[in-house]
């Protein structure tokens, strides 16, 4: 849900090749949080 949010939200604020340019920054967003998780070695725990 909370990358459902933000896909659409950033599909919203592009001009021009939505799509792509919202999955991109989403595809970031969680490669982000997996390279934390597993540099830091902590469980992932979804915010509510």
């Amino acid at each position: 849900p909370v990358y459902k949010e933000y896909y659409r939200k950033k599909y919203a604020e592009a001009t021009t090749h939505k799509h792509m340019r919202a999955l991109i920054l989403t595809a970031r967003k969680l490669v982000n949080l997996v390279y934390y998780l597993l540099k830091n070695n902590v469980p992932y725990v979804p915010m509510k």
